[in-house]
């Protein structure tokens, strides 16, 4: 059995019409998983898309976060890729995937491999300006 390892990545979410400029999304250059062997492993983020606000919350001035988790295989693909809580529930959900989807990981390595990678959480936050 392996142990669970997670890191809360904050990316922020600005929409457009709240603010003249976008900012960049702002997070830890790595979040931390369990390797096979179980031990905790960092993955490095080299990529993220830019985050998009929902309409629909926008315009209802509505705020939230939703917690992603997933497993990256040895080839740098999301695997399992799931909502684990998100508040408001739904509101949010779509867009959190697509961002994590759109984003581009270094796959850690063990005696020279690359390794699979579990438990990867990833906290996404949605904040009005």
């Amino acid at each position: 059995m392996h142990k669970s390892t997670e890191i809360w990545c904050l990316i922020r979410a600005i929409p457009l019409a709240m603010s003249l400029a976008i900012a960049a999304p702002s997070f830890a250059a790595s979040v931390k998983g369990t390797s096979p062997a179980g031990n905790e492993v960092n993955v490095e983020i080299k990529k993220a898309p830019a985050l998009k606000y929902p309409r629909r919350a926008e315009r209802l001035g509505v705020e939230g976060y939703v917690v992603v988790g997933f497993d990256l295989s040895t080839k740098g693909e999301l695997i399992d890729l799931r909502v684990i809580e998100s508040e408001p529930r739904l509101m949010f959900d779509k867009s959190a995937l697509k961002f994590v989807k759109g984003m581009k990981f270094s796959v850690p390595q063990e005696d020279g491999k690359q390794i699979l990678t579990r438990d990867i959480k990833f906290k996404v936050q949605f904040e009005l300006q």
